[in-house]
């Protein structure tokens, strides 16, 4: 392989998305409410439910994530899905990730039984 060759093949890795393939945080979080209130609207909540239902909901918004066609993104879904019954709830997650290429959104749905919390983290393929 010739020097300019390889020069070519450097210069064509590229770090970054392009702006136009960016994660949006906005973008996604209404895709999340969407999703919730889709799911969500008229369930009756119970410990068993609460489990398949976790389960949809990560579904249905993976699938989604993957139609914004956002190349070299990987993504984590957190569902989280609890009785109300007047206690306080906190779910924190630590990560490490590039500020400007890695982001987040959440959303969460209250109804008068139960609440459920959903975080979809983005992370950029290098």
């Amino acid at each position: 392989m010739s020097a300019g060759a390889q020069t070519e093949n450097i210069s064509n890795f590229q770090i970054r998305p392009d702006l136009k393939d960016k994660f949006r945080s906005s973008v996604v979080k209404e895709l999340i409410h969407n999703a919730l209130t889709e799911k969500l609207t008229g369930f009756v909540y119970s410990a068993e439910a609460g489990e398949e239902m976790t389960q949809a909901i990560s579904d249905l918004i993976r699938n989604r994530l993957l139609d914004l066609n956002l190349p070299r993104y990987k993504f984590v879904v957190n569902i989280f899905i609890g009785e109300q019954r007047g206690e306080g709830v906190k779910v924190s997650a630590r990560c490490l990730w590039d500020a400007d290429t890695d982001n987040y959104a959440s959303d969460v749905f209250l109804a008068e039984t139960f609440f459920c919390a959903a975080v979809v983290f983005a992370i950029y393929y290098y």
